[in-house]
């Protein structure tokens, strides 16, 4: 718009001043997207353009430290054996090789340095220690290097910990600092109550004092796996890290042995079931698509 004409005092008019007209850009300039990342940008150019590219750093995986159990191919069906400081089910019926996947587990223990107890309700000190001999397993040297520590216990003195919050199990792994441990087996201690709600709350008393020891625990179930189907899920088995099958059945008018990882939580273990065989210990075979249950 035009300024009104100012009159001095000589009388001359001022001449009129027109506004310059406000320049407007042809293209409108878009504003780049806010990105969350300031700190990771970079910074590319081209002849004609600068862009700006945001690299969102991929979410880390959480890594779980493992303890391996030692046994030929199983540690590999389980990328690398148990999670540390977890509860651990082996599950069979009789003569299906639990105590004997026990003991390889802690002489994997003892031969990397570490200190194992082995906690059992049925067998005796030496007929133990005479049977594990067939398999070149020398428990009398183990325990003498200070690196093995053998309990007899009973169902009832179980029962006794779960009232005084630990007892002399616990004592044990505090005393020689223990990282593995097995209790051979809880089915003994199971039986011990009658009704179901029960034996759940002691196997939960009994799960939540182990987890407080800080150890990696194995604790074998007399229970044949075919038969799960027909009794249900168990308390243990709903509160377990993992859960291990081994298998001794008849095929062909022979009896065959298979394992099988049927739970391990955060690991990708495999599905598939394995021939195995005992002999100076348990070696875990190929897959197998022998039906079984």
């Amino acid at each position: 718009m035009a300024k009104k004409v100012v009159k001095k005092k000589t009388g001359k008019k001022v001449k009129k001043i027109k506004r310059l007209p406000v320049l407007k850009p042809k293209k409108s300039v878009k504003k780049l997207p806010k990105l969350k990342h300031k700190k990771s940008l970079k910074k590319t150019k081209s002849l004609k353009k600068i862009k700006y590219i945001a690299e969102i750093p991929s979410p880390k995986k959480k890594v779980l430290a493992k303890t391996a159990t030692g046994i030929s191919g199983f540690d590999k069906m389980t990328l690398g054996g148990y999670e540390t400081e977890s509860i651990n089910l082996v599950v069979g019926g009789s003569g299906s090789g639990k105590t004997i996947f026990a003991m390889q587990y802690l002489l994997e223990g003892i031969r990397r340095g570490e200190h194992v107890l082995y906690v059992t309700f049925e067998e005796k000190k030496e007929d133990f220690y005479a049977n594990m001999k067939k398999f070149g397993w020398d428990l009398d040297a183990a325990e003498k290097s200070g690196k093995f520590f053998f309990l007899e216990y009973t169902p009832e003195k179980v029962k006794m910990m779960l009232d005084e919050g630990g007892g002399t199990i616990e004592s044990m792994v505090i005393k020689y600092n223990i990282s593995r441990l097995v209790i051979d087996s809880i089915t003994s201690f199971s039986l011990m109550f009658e009704d179901e709600l029960s034996r759940r709350q002691a196997i939960l008393g009994l799960f939540d004092i182990i987890r407080k020891w800080d150890v990696t625990s194995l604790l074998t179930v007399q229970n044949s796996p075919a038969a799960r189907k027909d009794r249900g899920v168990s308390p243990s088995e709903f509160e377990a890290d993992s859960i291990t099958l081994l298998y001794y059945v008849e095929v062909k008018s022979e009896r065959e042995r298979f394992i099988e990882v049927l739970k391990m939580r955060g690991v990708n273990h495999s599905r598939d079931m394995h021939s195995f065989t005992i002999k100076k210990g348990i070696n875990v075979g190929k897959v197998t698509r022998t039906k079984v249950v």
